[in-house]
């Protein structure tokens, strides 16, 4: 954490720098010569009229993506499902580089259950130092404004959606970085009117790597002396997940203080959805001593394994390799299912993982087994992403690329050898349109993730119905209906089929 100098101090400083020890140039060669980072910035901070900027105020509406981050319909933007946010409002001190949103929500949950009344907050405290949440301050305007004063910053040229801007790229204090040691970037794009265009700055995350995160700005207009964007949106992965529509702005409010107090939570309110998505009756992980691998795996007979615990898997053996069907979360569950495997099939390779649907709670088991070499097989709809995601550099974690191989079916795909024969269904639904179930006849089982069967006297959420209805058509058979997220009693093909009156 560091205290921002404010900018009428700082900002003659970087003038004095950007000055200090060059040669004194020719009148062509300074006509020439690009201006010094600071009196870019000068102009940028003149433009915008943060001169004098310590806080801000800003009403309108905003949006989210539906359930958030990875955990949508497509894996590829654009993602259409929005929630709307009403009666939004976000302070930003800058002077502490903390910020403080909230506003009311009405929407429906990752298994389409009816929509309901809630409370967005988003609180990114003064004490929070995790860059995961300091970038959303310093993707700001005003906060990158406030960062690049602080920080010093370096012009150059760059392009953010095919326009080419001029850029002012500043790094994090020396004692805020990354778990390799590496200081994050923060650039800004400016355009012709000394207006910022867009921010971006990238954040380590165990699945995604070197994650690249850009807010961008559009539609600017003077408020209170400040030049305000109308339309706010940040894009991650590729793909709008926020997004405001300012209606007014207040510079230095008055009332700071309490703005930036969070409210209480109401009374028998919990939390906020978090990134995972699974739904009821799954088996979560439990503390205490990590159990025996080989404890870990079921025999469902016929050389097939289910990998029990938090996230189940199955592993299925072939003759000369393992095949993998779902892997969970975190990475250390993708430890843990490498050493059930290696348990009970010793001395064979896990030479395949198989992603049942690519939301965040059933990707991030993934990352141990591609790093030791197992090809990635998901559904033919998830690879573009899967394969970006996968493959970006990992230079914030201080781990090498992982080089993942993926692998794209649909339909119905078989593997199948004198040991074994496993079928992937392709069973795209409301859910997501990237979802594989898997199917071994010969064990007489169906393993899925996240058709979870309805209580009794329920109705059936959408996706069940439509897993039901697949099997039902197609005759596939099964006797033993098995979840990722672990039923409290077996299940069987004929509580699917009772799902829709079969």
């Amino acid at each position: 954490m560091f205290k921002r100098a404010t900018l009428g101090a700082v900002l003659p400083a970087l003038l004095l720098l950007g000055c200090s020890g060059e040669p004194e140039a020719t009148s062509a060669t300074a006509a020439d010569a690009p201006p010094p980072a600071a009196d870019v910035l000068a102009d940028v901070v003149s433009a915008m009229g943060t001169g004098n900027l310590n806080s801000i105020s800003l009403t309108g509406r905003a949006w989210r993506v539906r359930n958030g981050w990875m955990q949508t319909p497509t894996a590829d933007p654009p993602w259409g499902f929005r929630d709307d946010i009403t009666n939004y409002r976000r302070t930003i001190d800058l002077s502490r580089a903390a910020s403080l949103a909230g506003g009311e929500t009405f929407a429906s949950d990752i298994f389409n259950n009816p929509p309901t009344a809630g409370v967005y907050t988003q609180n990114i405290a003064a004490e929070a130092t995790a860059w995961s949440q300091k970038l959303e301050v310093w993707l700001t305007p005003w906060g990158f404004l406030s960062g690049a004063a602080a920080n010093g910053a370096e012009l150059g040229t760059g392009t953010l959606d095919g326009v080419e801007y001029r850029t002012l790229t500043w790094m994090s204090p020396a004692g805020q970085t990354a778990p390799s040691g590496a200081r994050y970037t923060v650039r800004g794009y400016i355009n012709d009117a000394d207006l910022v265009a867009g921010v971006e700055t990238w954040v380590e995350d165990a699945f995604m790597g070197d994650f690249h995160v850009v807010q961008v700005y559009r539609n600017y207009r003077p408020i209170d002396g400040l030049m305000v964007p109308q339309t706010i949106e940040q894009q991650r992965g590729g793909g709008g997940v926020f997004g405001v529509f300012v209606a007014d702005a207040e510079a230095n409010p008055g009332n700071l203080a309490e703005l930036m107090t969070p409210p209480q939570p109401a009374a028998g309110r919990g939390g906020g959805a978090g990134r995972g998505g699974g739904g009821p009756g799954r088996a979560g992980g439990a503390g205490g001593a990590a159990p025996n691998p080989a404890d870990m795996a079921q025999d469902l007979g016929g050389n097939a394994w289910l990998i029990t615990g938090g996230y189940q898997a199955l592993a299925v053996e072939f003759t000369d390799h393992v095949k993998v069907f779902e892997a969970g979360q975190p990475a250390a569950r993708g430890d843990e299912i490498i050493a059930a495997v290696t348990a009970v099939v010793p001395g064979k390779p896990i030479r395949f993982v198989i992603n049942s649907h690519p939301h965040s709670d059933h990707t991030g088991g993934l990352i141990p087994l591609i790093r030791q070499g197992a090809t990635l097989i998901t559904h033919e709809n998830n690879v573009a992403f899967l394969t970006m995601a996968l493959n970006s550099p990992r230079t914030l974690l201080g781990e090498q690329p992982l080089n993942a191989v993926v692998e794209g079916v649909d339909g119905v795909t078989v593997y199948e050898d004198a040991m074994n024969r496993l079928e992937l269904h392709s069973v795209p639904n409301g859910h997501t349109d990237g979802m594989l179930v898997a199917v071994l006849p010969k064990q007489g089982v169906l393993f899925q993730a996240d058709f979870t069967l309805p209580q009794p006297g329920a109705m059936a959420n959408p996706f069940v119905q439509v897993l039901a209805q697949y099997v039902a058509d197609n005759n596939v058979q099964f006797e033993r209906y098995i979840a990722v997220h672990a039923a409290a009693t077996p299940q069987t093909r004929a509580d699917l089929l009772g799902a829709i009156g079969r």
